[in-house]
């Protein structure tokens, strides 16, 4: 006759049945992980695909260095490092030497603008280039450039700038937005924001399409951006945003309508300026 022994060994032989969740939940586990290695080999796919497109673009449309042409580069470490800060210091108002870009209390009827911010003279080759190729020939990579050139001109200005302000982009007329793909004024007031610690909003919208400033003369700029636009209720102290100014209307322009939503104060900022000792106003 077989003892307990034998019988405990027996039970210890016999596999208890998995419950229904058991089985379910091992069956989910394995899918998941089956899932997760599906898409890390999709993701490696795709990033070679990415570095295999980039190689044929770049042998078919190879890249040159903005400052110095050099093969390979956007910008070259070279002539980044030889980039220097060149703000202007001039009224916006009367277009004459002032202090930090301040206008002068005689000025104050001539602008909306309490301060212009510029940090990059547009005449620098790499800089004129960058924006250029970025602004008008969708050249996606040189965001980062234009980002880092940002942060490093605001951090060195940042003592001429409203401790407590809203950043706010020019904006682009709608049509012309959907065209290039992005605003460049909108990338520039993020990388602004992050290097001062401000917060960013869109109050300010173009209300009709307008002709592009560059192609105009000092009076047509000046026509051109009448009524162009519009800006919801608001109050405090703001940050406007734009890559270039040269002559100013589109800045005063766009100033004027912040202003009269109730804005305190509005100063500009453009990452790059068009005049050298004077203003054109």
């Amino acid at each position: 006759m077989r003892g307990p022994a034998h019988l405990a060994s027996a039970r210890a032989r016999v596999r208890p049945i998995a419950s229904k969740r058991e089985v379910g939940g091992s069956y989910a586990v394995q899918k998941i992980n089956y899932l997760n290695q599906t898409l890390l080999r999709v993701s490696k796919i795709a990033e070679q695909f990415a570095k295999a497109k980039r190689a044929f673009l770049d042998a078919l449309f190879p890249i040159y260095c903005a400052g110095c042409r050099r093969e390979g580069y956007w910008l070259c470490p070279d002539c980044t490092a030889a980039i220097r800060i060149m703000p202007l210091f001039l009224c916006p108002g009367c277009g004459r030497l002032s202090p930090g870009g301040m206008t002068h209390p005689r000025c104050s009827t001539l602008t909306p603008l309490s301060a212009l911010v510029s940090p990059y003279h547009y005449a620098n080759p790499s800089i004129r280039r960058l924006i250029k190729d970025y602004k008008y020939h969708g050249a996606l990579p040189i965001e980062r450039l234009l980002v880092g050139l940002t942060g490093n001109g605001a951090r060195s200005l940042r003592t001429l700038f409203p401790q407590e302000a809203v950043i706010v982009p020019m904006p682009l007329y709608g049509s012309r937005e959907r065209e290039r793909g992005f605003n460049q004024a909108a990338t520039l007031a993020r990388a602004l924001g992050q290097a001062l610690s401000l917060k960013v909003a869109m109050p300010l919208s173009r209300i009709r399409r307008t002709e592009e400033q560059a192609r105009l003369t000092s009076a047509e700029r000046r026509e051109n951006c009448q009524r162009a636009f519009a800006c919801t209720p608001l109050a405090g102290d703001y940050i406007l945003v734009d890559d270039v100014v040269t002559s100013g209307a589109t800045m005063r322009a766009a100033a004027e309508a912040l202003k009269k939503a109730g804005a305190r104060r509005v100063t500009g900022f453009a990452l790059a300026h068009g005049r050298g000792d004077r203003f054109e106003t």
